[in-house]
């Protein structure tokens, strides 16, 4: 059984599973070069399906997914229809067809068009800077607008539980589940069935609920035969958007009830206001918030938005900003926020930090109502995924490893809306046709490099531009060359093999640096053309781990925790709180663990910097040509590119 995974909405991504196992994940910003990308065209999913070695007639069913409320752009691929209803070549039964036609609700009444919506607006009715965000990520917004490209509506309501309109503030979830939350017609009613037309196939298709996706993209992943499963992100939380409590029990994926915490889109706009770009203000602002202290942080503030509504009227992003700058003109701040340049104002770092506060509390809060609720419900577990945009806030996660009531922690490496298609494809595969979950493909899923492999004509034309202008060599040990290299405190680039998944790299397109030398905090930022402030990741052998690093999973694979520093011979990515958030690396990693290996034997320290291989505002790079680019231009000293050395005359 081959399904194929579909993401249209942003960080549009492709997916192909065969018989469960993950062969190919290709994220479209890495291949048009537009980060966070909305919308697929024909050429990723046909390069993503030759890479897993299959032809488009072995696709069997395909699996659809969108971020909340945005439509599917049908039009960016030529002869790609979709329809909604049944066929009777559809594995999989949807109750949600039934249910429907027993209310006499026309389904197509129910489909969203968010991107058609914002570009119909005028300027006047949308704030400029989100916008903006919506044109970066679709380019071809022009031509949308002027509806010469097609579109299809996208689902967002599936079936749904009558316990979950009683807008019951985060603590009210804790009780036992009420009757029949459990049950197939909710677990199975979180697709929609279509009619595929692609590329001359008429195919089955799926609609699959956003936060089931990212559900089933953790939980089929986790290794785990059951887990509680919370995801969260910014999607509305008034209309179930936000994200739902979730049950995993051997090949089943039961949504246990939606949360409607409003985290997400808060710390997203705090980020913005403070004079965040809106395209990674969540990441900027977390690695801000350690340059304050949370003296505006108040309990009144955690929740989920029927709380928050509660106890202060308003939108809760607009009620906590004005309690914050309130309180600091209380306290003498000046009014100093809002602009790249004062980001380090006393302002802006301590309301950083305390929204970081707030939302690590309130991460905590949510997993402990979860645990309540199954303990209730007697269906305790140990094991917690965590998954959704919100799950790529480390401290969080590492404050939800030591104080949480969870034993086992799992979070994927792409949890953002880059991993929906993955998920997409696995709900259909082991919830829909209930096939199990394998151990062992699901220890191969969990993987992170399985992007597209590289085009050989790309590396062959920049090999011979390479040695035009550059010195190329092939050592014998490329990890022993490298690690001599950065042992005499050379930056490098570092690019092997297939891509990682999800927005951090995972030392297949990284740039590398000893963590010795504090300069190089300043030198990597110069290179990357980012803002000296922001602070590095290193990446250390999971063996070494505790020597060097505590109070974080010693297995932490995808950058996804932070951890305490223990020794201050790490002065690079040491953050200004005597954090770190780390990767840890074996051999399944590939040659950095060779590098690590080796840099041990030298220094004593098997640690390094590492960070995405990218310029201000770029995807991380995929092909060996952007990677060379990336050299040529940053003034960085050597480029390992797949075993060869390119370094300046």
């Amino acid at each position: 059984m081959v399904v194929l995974g579909l993401h249209f909405g942003h960080d549009a991504s492709v997916s192909v599973v065969a018989d469960g196992e993950l062969l190919v994940h290709a994220l479209r910003e890495r291949h048009n070069r537009v980060k966070k990308a909305v919308g697929l065209d024909a050429e990723i999913i046909q390069n993503a399906v030759a890479a897993a070695g299959l032809t488009l007639a072995d696709i069997d069913v395909c699996a659809l997914v969108s971020t909340q409320d945005l439509e599917i752009l049908t039009g960016l691929i030529d002869g790609f229809e979709v329809e909604l209803g049944e066929d009777p070549a559809h594995p999989v039964a949807s109750p949600l067809v039934g249910l429907l036609g027993a209310s006499d609700i026309d389904p197509h009444t129910l489909l969203t068009h968010g991107l058609r919506r914002l570009f119909e607006r005028s300027e006047n009715e949308t704030h400029p800077l989100f916008l903006d965000r919506w044109k970066r990520m679709l380019p071809e917004w022009e031509r949308f607008a002027r509806r010469e490209i097609s579109s299809h509506g996208w689902l967002d309501l599936y079936t749904t539980h009558e316990s979950w309109y009683q807008q019951r503030g985060l603590q009210g979830l804790a009780g036992p589940l009420a009757g029949g939350a459990l049950d197939d017609p909710i677990r199975l009613g979180m697709h929609y069935p279509l009619r595929v037309r692609l590329f001359g196939r008429t195919l089955p298709g799926y609609f699959v609920d956003h936060h089931v996706c990212h559900g089933a993209s953790a939980y089929y992943r986790s290794g785990f035969d059951q887990a509680a499963i919370l995801s969260v992100d910014g999607g509305n939380p008034s209309r179930n958007l936000s994200g739902h409590f979730m049950l995993g029990q051997g090949s089943k994926l039961h949504v246990v009830a939606p949360h409607h915490l409003a985290l997400g889109g808060l710390y997203r706009n705090v980020g913005v206001a403070l004079g965040f770009d809106a395209l990674g203000a969540e990441g900027k602002l977390m690695g801000l918030s350690s340059y304050g202290q949370p003296r505006f942080y108040r309990d009144a503030f955690t929740g989920n938005l029927h709380d928050l509504q509660r106890r202060h009227g308003t939108d809760p992003f607009r009620a906590w900003m004005k309690h914050c700058l309130d309180l600091a003109a209380t306290r003498g701040y000046a009014r100093d926020y809002g602009s790249a340049e004062s980001v380090l104002s006393p302002l802006s770092v301590d309301i950083a930090a305390s929204t970081q506060k707030l939302f690590e509390e309130t991460w905590l809060r949510a997993a402990e109502v979860l645990d309540a609720s199954l303990r209730a419900s007697r269906l305790a577990t140990d094991q917690l995924c965590l998954t959704g945009g919100c799950a790529l806030n480390c401290p969080a996660n590492s404050r939800l490893h030591i104080e949480g009531p969870f034993r086992n922690l799992f979070v994927e490496p792409n949890c953002d809306d880059g991993g929906l298609s993955v998920g997409a494809a696995l709900y259909l595969y082991h919830n829909g046709l209930g096939r199990p979950v394998d151990p062992v493909i699901a220890e191969r899923n969990r993987s992170p490099y399985r992007g597209i492999p590289v085009d050989p004509a790309d590396r062959e034309r920049t090999l011979d531009r390479a040695q035009e202008n550059f010195q190329v060599s092939r050592p014998d040990d490329p990890g022993r060359a490298a690690a001599s290299d950065l042992h005499e405190d050379r930056i490098l680039a570092w690019f092997e093999g297939r891509s990682e998944m999800g927005p951090r790299a995972l030392c297949h397109r990284s740039l590398l640096a000893n963590p010795a030398n504090g300069d190089n905090w300043r030198r990597v930022n110069q290179a990357k053309g980012r803002e000296p402030w922001r602070p590095f990741a290193p990446v250390v052998l999971e063996d070494a781990m505790p020597d060097w690093f505590a109070d974080c999973p010693t297995h932490s694979p995808y950058m996804l925790f932070t951890a305490r520093v223990k020794s201050r011979q790490l002065p690079a990515v040491t953050h200004v709180d005597g954090s770190a958030r780390i990767q840890t690396v074996t051999a399944e990693n590939g040659g950095i663990h060779d590098v690590l290996t080796h840099l041990g034997e030298l220094s004593g320290t098997p640690v390094l910097m590492n960070t995405s291989l990218n310029g201000p505002g770029e995807p991380i790079v995929e092909q060996p040509s952007e990677a060379l680019a990336f050299f040529e231009n940053s003034g960085i000293d050597a480029l390992y590119l797949d075993g060869l050395r390119i370094s300046r005359n």
